[in-house]
């Protein structure tokens, strides 16, 4: 007798321990719509995330076009190395005579025919979706295990089409269910479907939209629309953001109670998504009777925790995911408030309060730690008649680990590698400040060029606006004789005038990718031991995270102009200057991480407001990049006068002349300038 083939030897790519199941039945048949293509960023995605969470009752399946020009080895090698803990059969379908075009009809009516060929008896439940739409298995199939596979069913979040659009053609009050969010039929729905598939996709289509035309041939030849739940925007959350990019403003009130959710932006966003599901499981194991008020927020989105010095005395800027959970807090904290003014016969009472902004950082020996600010609206109780304000508050607030002993942890990488990817370049742009970038230079000289093997480690680039003069000569000398450390560029400053983020672009420019760069100003000063440190934190920053950048923080001198006392300029103390927090013109990142962000403003012809806005671009980039923080002693800034004439924004202007009365002197000295000058009117 002949061995019958297994269905699934047709296939050239399956997970080959689990997809041996070909007679017995099957609960949930996912199908995924994509391209060879996107599978580059969504296949690992899908076999690092969801895919781990399906049991045996579950097939999963990607429909491809047929023919693809490019290689498949990294597919093949994908597959090769399928992951041992994956439990359900997966496997890729390359439908014939379907090419790789959009909107995807044809390989939308393809793959349903496909399904009503080989699955209509054989699965309870069909679910349709995008490749980057991520998938709540575990409570999906708890879902529909409660519901009737034998009733004809068409599942999903309805839509009539954007009003942007011209009509879906639908009968008032009927929906279709949409596509990249997730359609789920029933076995019944597609057993009445199947028939009619080829009349539907070559006589009856309307409109370009393949959910809408897969929804108009249900509703006419199986007489059922989609489901108009008021929660199924929640169970098949679809994501309506700035430029439809799911993954920087998710909250866990969003992600919670969701069966689906699209679209993913990238890997990493499916990482996140997994590990919250995954905390929030561990969390119903392990605290079973723990009910918090609003408990979904309880869970975090953070990858396993790394010991980190440097993270230890930076806030990261509180992006959306936190709000739900800090909002909560913070209502527990305005009662509390009340009661206490109360007990205290305060003059004040809350009324009400919002979260303004907010910073979190990471502390290994305690937990989550937070700064918030808020506006409290508050009104007096004991005055008549009464009167109402509002106040400008900041909180910390401190949530301690739960989980002492259970820590993930990784190799550091060699901080004293030789690489070439691991050599620190500094950058200075300069412009008619030759005292300032004579010493630079000599600081340089000082502290790396008389030390051979410091010279591998350090470059210094020079982009001067201006013609050839003595500094240029002095250069110049200095790179004949360190021809690898050394790189002088001019520009010329009556073409081009002078433009620190524009300089700060094109001496950057012929640097590879994957090269360090530290942008430093002109009158800094620094020591050896400050720059190995930049060097060793952006090795190993760059080597546990994809993206990183630091932004030092700064001792700035106070003007000699109202200094009382004998210190040096440049000493460490309150009286000689302050740690500029709100300085961001010193920074260092890999080039590629620059580019990510957009790289420099290049249009600033004023002083100022290029860095802030560097730094703002990797703020709004945080779910993808690491920022951090730390203070560094061994960078110290001169003093000098700030660049505010000519400054036509007013609001730029404002900030420039702040800048420069912040620099004259501490507060004790200037108190002191005043009165030994008599300059009050007593």
């Amino acid at each position: 007798m002949r061995k019958p083939i297994s269905f699934y030897n047709h296939f050239q790519y399956r997970t080959t321990h689990t997809c041996q199941n070909h007679t017995s039945k099957i609960f949930l048949t996912i199908a995924v719509l994509s391209s060879h293509d996107r599978l580059y960023e969504y296949l690992p995605a899908i076999f690092e995330t969801w895919l781990l969470t399906a049991t045996i009752e579950i097939e999963v399946i990607i429909f491809l076009e047929e023919q693809y020009e490019g290689t498949e080895e990294f597919i093949e090698k994908l597959f090769s190395k399928s992951n041992k803990h994956i439990q359900a059969c997966f496997f890729i379908v390359k439908l014939k005579h379907v090419e790789n075009e959009y909107p995807p009809q044809k390989k939308s009516f393809y793959a349903m025919k496909f399904l009503y060929s080989f699955y209509q008896h054989r699965t309870s439940w069909i679910l349709r979706l995008d490749d980057n739409a991520y998938v709540n298995i575990p409570d999906l199939v708890i879902w529909l295990k409660s519901i009737d596979h034998q009733r004809a069913l068409y599942i999903g979040q309805g839509g009539t089409g954007r009003k942007s659009e011209s009509t879906i053609h639908f009968a008032p009050g009927k929906y279709f269910c949409m596509g990249g969010s997730g359609v789920i039929l029933s076995q019944q729905t597609l057993i009445q479907l199947g028939p009619w598939l080829d009349q539907c996709f070559k006589f009856e289509l309307r409109t370009n939209h393949e959910d809408v035309e897969l929804g108009r041939c249900i509703l006419m030849h199986v007489n059922i629309d989609c489901t108009n739940a008021y929660n199924s925007k929640y169970l098949f959350y679809h994501h309506y953001g700035p430029h439809y990019s799911f993954g920087h403003d998710f909250t866990p009130s969003i992600v919670s109670p969701a069966f689906t959710l699209h679209p993913m932006r990238n890997r990493t966003v499916f990482q996140q998504i997994y590990n919250f599901y995954k905390r929030k499981q561990q969390r119903n194991v392990n605290f079973p009777l723990w009910k918090p008020s609003n408990g979904e927020n309880y869970v975090t989105f953070l990858n396993a925790i790394e010991f980190d010095l440097v993270r230890d005395i930076h806030y990261q800027l509180i992006d959306a995911r936190w709000k739900s959970y800090i909002n909560t807090s913070f209502q527990l904290h305005l009662e509390h408030l009340k009661q206490l003014w109360h007990r205290q016969s305060s003059n004040w009472t809350v009324v009400s309060g919002n979260f303004l902004l907010g910073y979190h950082r990471v502390i290994p020996q305690h937990g989550l730690e937070l700064i918030v600010e808020v506006f409290l609206n508050v009104r007096t109780v004991s005055l008549s008649p009464s009167r109402s304000t509002i106040v400008r508050k900041r909180f910390h607030i401190r949530q301690p680990f739960v989980h002492k002993n259970n820590f993930d942890f990784r190799e550091i990488t060699n901080l004293n590698s030789r690489k070439e990817e691991h050599k620190l370049n500094l950058i200075v742009v300069s412009s008619n400040k030759d005292q300032a970038l004579s010493r630079l230079i000599r600081n340089f000289q000082r502290e790396i060029l008389t030390y051979p093997d410091l010279q591998q480690d350090f470059t210094l680039t020079i982009l001067y606006f201006h013609q050839k003069n003595s500094i240029i000569n002095q250069i110049e000398i200095l790179s004949v004789r360190y021809p690898s450390c050394i790189r002088l560029m001019i520009v010329n400053g009556t073409q081009y005038p002078y433009n620190r983020g524009f300089g700060r672009h094109l001496a950057s420019k012929d640097f590879p990718s994957n090269q360090l760069l530290f942008f430093l100003d002109v009158d800094i000063k620094f020591t050896r031991q400050a720059l190995i440190n930049t060097r060793h934190i952006m090795i190993h920053q760059s080597s546990v995270s994809s993206c990183a950048v630091y932004f030092p923080i700064i001792f700035s001198s106070f003007s000699a102009k109202f200094t009382t006392n004998n210190r040096s300029m440049i000493a460490v103390h309150k009286d000689s200057g302050l740690f500029s927090i709100y300085g961001f013109g010193n920074v260092a990142v890999r080039k590629r991480d620059l580019e990510r962000i957009g790289g420099w403003e290049t249009s600033n012809q004023y002083w100022g407001d290029e860095d802030v806005n560097l730094f703002q671009r990797f703020v709004n980039a945080s779910t993808e990049c690491y920022i951090f923080r730390a203070v560094e002693p061994g960078f110290r800034h001169f003093y000098h006068k700030k660049m505010c004439n000519g400054i036509k924004d007013e609001v730029r202007l404002k900030m420039c002349y702040d800048a420069e009365i912040l620099l004259l002197g501490s507060q004790a000295n200037m108190v002191d300038h005043i009165i030994d000058n008599e300059m009050l009117n007593l």
